[in-house]
């Protein structure tokens, strides 16, 4: 659930983290990856993160408090702080090893994952930040983080930063195909959900299936047998946006795959999104991307 942070204290972004750490350790110009122990930079002090802070302990013992809950980590715990997380007093034992990543808010935005898969990762961290993870799991997770650290330990060359990058993104997409499967098993186990996450959960359904031809809060609000104004704060409560605004997301993803397929026109996907013109889809893509569609499928 998002939290008030107004008096949360300071505000971590990729920037600010990479200002506190040795230049030995591994960051490409938008991302960081560096030794779990580097976490203890929170001090005392209440903080949340501008974008997504993924740990994982490979051995030894972690304790952190986020949203005021204490939670202590061990072997193959997966801890995954997002932007709603306030967290303070992360503390390591001698033996702890580990590594975390930071990824910014605008490489959140633009990454290739489904809406609901986001959403539900998101309802389910927003419950527990900690997830024990399977060695099969983590074992796939650390292949490319030493991938990456690896690529990080070769004389530079013009081509280093777009190898880093890629291996960012990989770990994340890597750790987004994991947590799906445990997002979708907690949200299917419907006697375990609240009344706000089942509406989430059915919402996010929805919007799969309907964002092609749907984009009115009513019409999702409608499905659901509750009113706009209602979807809309459960929305807010349970991930922090609106519900406008994560349809308009969905909207945003979906179009995105579309116009990198090849044998899609601008025109083609405008008609498949269901929008009234080519012009009005260009309008609505721009103003959520910064970038035109046409421009966006020429890039991609």
């Amino acid at each position: 659930m998002r939290k008030d942070t107004s008096e949360s204290g300071n505000k971590l972004s990729v920037a600010k983290i990479k200002k506190g750490l040795s230049p030995k350790h591994i960051f490409s110009e938008n991302f960081v990856l560096t030794p779990m122990m580097n976490l203890q930079m929170l001090g005392g002090k209440k903080h949340t993160f501008d974008g997504m802070v993924v740990g994982i302990i490979c051995n030894g013992t972690a304790k952190v408090t986020i949203d005021g809950k204490h939670f202590e980590m061990r072997r193959n715990t997966l801890l995954l702080l997002q932007d709603s997380s306030v967290a303070e007093d992360f503390k390591c034992s001698k033996a702890c090893m580990g590594y975390f990543i930071a990824y910014p808010t605008s490489f959140l935005k633009s990454a290739n994952i489904s809406t609901a898969d986001l959403l539900t990762i998101s309802i389910m961290f927003g419950n527990s930040p900690c997830l024990q993870l399977a060695d099969d799991e983590i074992a796939r997770l650390h292949s490319v983080a030493a991938t990456l650290s690896c690529a990080n330990c070769v004389r530079p060359n013009a081509y280093d930063n777009k190898v880093q990058i890629s291996l960012f993104e990989a770990f994340y997409y890597m750790l987004a195909s994991i947590l799906s499967k445990y997002a979708s098993a907690e949200l299917d186990d419907r006697e375990h959900l609240s009344r706000t996450d089942d509406i989430m959960r059915s919402f996010t359904q929805l919007i799969d299936e309907s964002c092609e031809r749907e984009r009115s809060v009513e019409y999702y609000a409608s499905q659901l047998g509750i009113t706009p104004k209602y979807l809309s704060l459960v929305c807010k409560k349970k991930v922090g946006f609106n519900a406008s605004k994560l349809i308009d997301a969905a909207v945003i993803r979906r179009a995105k795959v579309l116009l990198q397929q090849q044998g899609m026109s601008v025109l083609e996907v405008s008609e498949r999104l269901n929008f009234v013109s080519q012009s009005f889809f260009g309008k609505y893509f721009k103003q959520r991307t910064g970038i035109s569609p046409s421009r966006y499928k020429a890039q991609h």
